[in-house]
């Protein structure tokens, strides 16, 4: 009997593990050349800390993050076309062409979304949710930022954040000590360190793995960078709004390195667990630049949950992603995603594709577009599930 547990588990691997290599083959056929749009890779910036304060990317962008957003990622349009372009770097802060003191840098986020699921259906379903509504107040003890001190409140509208709704909540806040240029320290509540991260908390490798928009954590971040490679260590406690028997505790790595110029490999693992349930992780992944502006990424991984509650054996299930997006023009892209996750290898269980695509466009100034169509595909071998469309409009607001 373990022996035919154990073939079908490495059958059962070999298929999960076809069924992302196709998922990669079948997006580069159908994307053309690419730009991920979290990282920007593809515009030769592969570190984070270029335009984050967070080294590992995500969060407020610094003085050089809005310049870029401004200058190489928005159309151009409105502007006249002998304004050079320092002139529309100088329009990015804040205040716009104002100068605020050293020591402080305050943003504003919102995203919107409307959503209607079960397109050409009787059950169709039509929302308008208000996905995030941020302030960000960042304070610096230095002109050189290297000591700083990051803060994200945040409004929750009717869906749910840890019981609450219609108020205010601090999202992240955290110490951000730079060493030396080659070693960043976070102290405080911030995102985990693990994996690509991913601008859409929905995908298979964010939200479901307790990584998504609303997962940050307490804890401490050590990041080691260096030209070619870097690394980080996290220890996390869990979710300051978290009920005890919630917060998931922990360890994770991470880390990425440079084969060649606009092409990194990664790998990522994580070992968390609380009083209701447990997680192991491990991932690998890639983002490649193919031009000025266009690249691919792609994340595969293993994760093992465990229902502490139920007291049922553990689930070895399996996900994987690639994104590819298409730059037409400045300020305006395709985007293509095509997802799988598997919720046990060891066992009969079910799987989910997903295939989103549509349009990523930055028309204005510090705004953006999203106009995606997803198609849902789910299988069982005792149910049988109808293909599922969805429609998302977003619109995304940034000073």
């Amino acid at each position: 009997m373990i022996l035919v547990r154990v073939t079908e588990t490495i059958l059962n691997v070999k298929h999960s593990i076809s069924i992302s290599i196709l998922i990669v083959v079948s997006s580069a056929l159908i994307s053309f050349p690419a730009g991920a749009y979290p990282d920007f890779i593809g515009y030769g910036y592969s570190s984070c800390v270029t335009c984050h304060y967070n080294s590992l990317g995500g969060g407020a962008l610094n003085d050089y993050g809005r310049a870029l957003f401004a200058t190489e990622i928005t159309a151009r349009d409105i502007f006249p076309k002998d304004m050079d372009e320092e002139a529309i770097a100088a329009q990015s802060g804040f205040l716009g062409t104002k100068q605020l003191p050293w020591w402080v840098r305050p943003g504003i986020k919102y995203r919107g979304l409307k959503y209607m699921r079960g397109l050409g259906s009787e059950e169709k379903i039509e929302r308008f949710i208000n996905m995030q509504a941020d302030v960000n107040l960042n304070f610096f003890v230095d002109k050189k930022q290297d000591i700083a001190l990051i803060n994200t409140a945040s409004y929750v509208d009717k869906e749910t954040y840890y019981g609450k709704t219609y108020e205010w909540y601090m999202r992240e806040y955290y110490i951000r000590w730079k060493y030396n240029r080659n070693l960043f320290v976070y102290i405080g509540q911030m995102d985990k360190a693990f994996g690509i991260r991913q601008i859409d908390h929905t995908n298979y490798g964010r939200g479901p793995l307790k990584l998504g928009m609303n997962d940050q954590s307490q804890g401490v971040i050590a990041h080691f960078v260096y030209p070619d490679w870097d690394i980080a260590t996290n220890i996390f406690l869990g979710n300051g709004l978290q009920e005890e028997e919630d917060k998931q505790r922990g360890l994770s790595v991470t880390g990425e390195y440079q084969i060649y110029e606009k092409f990194k490999v990664g790998a990522s693992a994580l070992n968390s667990e609380s009083d209701k349930e447990k997680y192991n992780l491990l991932a690998v992944s890639t983002r490649m630049g193919t031009s000025k502006g266009s690249a691919v990424m792609a994340e595969a991984g293993l994760k093992e949950i465990t229902d502490k509650i139920s007291g049922a054996e553990a689930k070895l299930g399996t996900y994987a992603y690639i994104q590819t997006l298409v730059n037409i023009r400045r300020g305006y892209n395709f985007l293509s995603t095509l997802e799988h996750t598997r919720s046990d290898i060891s066992r009969p269980s079910r799987e989910s594709m997903k295939w989103a695509f549509g349009a990523l466009m930055f028309p204005l100034p510090r705004s953006e577009f999203r106009l995606m169509f997803d198609n849902g595909k789910a299988y069982d071998d005792t149910v049988g599930v109808p293909d599922s469309w969805a429609f998302q409009g977003q619109f995304h607001l940034s000073y």
